[in-house]
């Protein structure tokens, strides 16, 4: 009788509901934000078959999605929940640890590590559902013009909550 040589993944608790709802590609392969407040972000991502590598494990640049997005997150969370703040990406370093298999929840912290009026640093590391560090990464970001105070800038009408206001008419 031949054995598998996948090792049995231990059944996942139910996933923790996404405190932002986000677009595109973000959103397509499952990135949830868990855990939100000042300088400290977690999220989570389930690796299912739309987000696997051509070897079976889960494709580099979804990590780096993933690890992109919570270094941000770290540095936009917003005191005033009617108000927003934005910000981009302007260096990101992903250093990929180990692989990780279909069926496996990854949870990404983040921390705001330093930064001023324009930009910020923030670091994550990445882990399975096992606690085994599967990715680190650490990123500058440049704020918005005005979105590096804590309370943010008022929402523009029109634009929804949990959104930011387009950089470009």
């Amino acid at each position: 009788m031949a054995t598998s040589t996948k090792s049995a993944r231990p059944e996942l608790p139910p996933a923790r509901p996404t405190l932002k709802i986000f677009a595109a590609f973000a959103h397509y392969i499952g990135l949830r934000l868990v855990d939100w407040e000042l300088d400290r972000c977690v999220m989570e991502l389930d690796v299912e078959d739309r987000v696997l590598n051509g070897t079976g494990v889960l494709h580099g640049g979804c990590l780096s999605t993933a690890i992109d997005t919570a270094i941000a997150h770290a540095a936009l969370f917003c005191t005033v929940p009617e108000n927003f703040r934005s910000g981009a990406t302007v260096t990101l370093t992903v250093n990929f640890i180990a692989p990780v298999r279909l069926g496996s929840r990854v949870t990404i912290e983040s921390k705001k590590t330093g930064g001023g009026a324009t930009m910020f640093m923030s670091v994550a590391e990445a882990r399975d559902e096992t606690g085994r560090i599967i990715g680190t990464g650490q990123g500058i970001g440049r704020y918005r013009d005005g979105c590096h105070l804590p309370e943010g800038l008022p929402r523009p009408d029109g634009v929804p909550e949990g959104k930011s206001p387009p950089r470009f008419s």
